[in-house]
């Protein structure tokens, strides 16, 4: 179990080479620690030398949500921290698969079925490498990371499939919530880019997040989970879909899906936060879905499936600058 306000020794840390992600207050590295005699792969966090007070602060405060939230099987832990002549290091839980968004686009698979018989036409169907009781199982595994989060007031502000990281069980963490609040209510007033595909339409309008946000959110997760990683409102630039989203436009029903599924997205949705449901009841319906042993997500071939579309520019960020997001 990961222990989540352990004060590491240099001597305890090991780095590798490979470099996991860059940021503006440093790097990620591959690396291992010693944890009561036992070396754990994990994720290190290295802030940069010479990094301003903004960025020593940002690295503070994971570190402090880190240590409130606590330990659980659906979130990545914080392993420990270290302060080595002055070099801040903060190790984290590795998941090996990487994050959500990607592998479920790796699953998705082009299937050629050889015909019994001559004079029969050759059909091309499409397929997931991941099964429908798999993706609800990570479905589940989010929304009970996302409960606790919650239960702590922590809002993440930023949950999507680029960030949910898979074990190599499989098993989904919810990830990158360290730059998060913990008040139960946060409004925005840093220059801070805004993800603009998957944040509730309140907190595009009057950036203000609540953990209702964050439930609007997990339903568009819930789409990227169903459609093995489409983009959200592919094509749509973000002026448009915050008209659109005022009008009562949502996300269509992706053609894998089924009804039930489908209304779970549009109850996290819901116009008014408070119509929304919590993250608990998410968890419960969700359980439910996966005892009834019925099948939510079709990725069988079929005739009339096509993937859901890619953009090329995939990119979510729209600036605070942008007046069309205030108001």
């Amino acid at each position: 179990m990961a222990i989540s306000d352990r004060e590491l020794t240099w001597d305890d840390i090991s780095l590798t080479s490979k470099l996991l992600g860059t940021g503006n207050f440093g790097e990620v590295r591959k690396g291992t620690v010693n944890l009561d005699g036992e070396s754990v792969a994990a994720a290190i966090k290295v802030l940069k030398r010479g990094a301003d007070e903004a960025a020593r602060r940002d690295f503070q405060q994971e570190v402090d949500i880190m240590r409130h939230v606590g330990y659980h099987p659906n979130i990545i832990n914080l392993l420990g921290t270290c302060d080595h002549q002055g070099q801040q290091y903060m190790a984290l839980e590795m998941a090996g698969n990487g994050d959500l968004k990607k592998y479920l686009r790796t699953s998705r698979v082009l299937e050629t079925t050889s015909p019994a018989y001559a004079n029969i036409r050759q059909t091309v169907g499409t397929v997931s490498t991941l099964s429908p009781v798999q993706l609800l199982r990570i479905t589940c595994d989010v929304a009970t990371g996302m409960d606790h989060l919650s239960s702590k007031d922590v809002i993440h502000r930023d949950l999507a499939a680029r960030n949910v990281l898979l074990t190599d069980s499989l098993i989904a963490k919810v990830a990158d919530f360290g730059l998060s609040r913990g008040e139960g209510i946060y409004e925005q007033t840093s220059k801070r880019a805004v993800p603009f595909r998957s944040t509730a339409l309140e907190a595009l309008s009057t950036r203000i997040y609540t953990t209702q946000s964050d439930v609007w959110s997990f339903g568009i997760l819930l789409w990227e989970i169903v459609t093995l990683g489409g983009t959200p409102y592919s094509g749509m630039k973000s002026r448009t879909l915050l008209r659109s989203l005022r009008e009562g436009y949502r996300l269509p029903k992706p053609r894998n899906c089924d009804e039930d599924l489908y209304q779970m997205m549009l109850q996290c949705w819901q116009r008014r936060p408070e119509d929304r449901p919590t993250f608990s009841d998410l968890v419960e319906q969700l359980k439910g879905m996966m005892e009834d042993k019925s099948s939510y997500v079709n990725i069988e071939k079929e005739d009339d499936f096509e993937y859901a579309v890619i953009d090329s520019d995939d990119n979510d960020d729209m600036d605070d600058d942008d007046n069309t997001f205030t108001g």
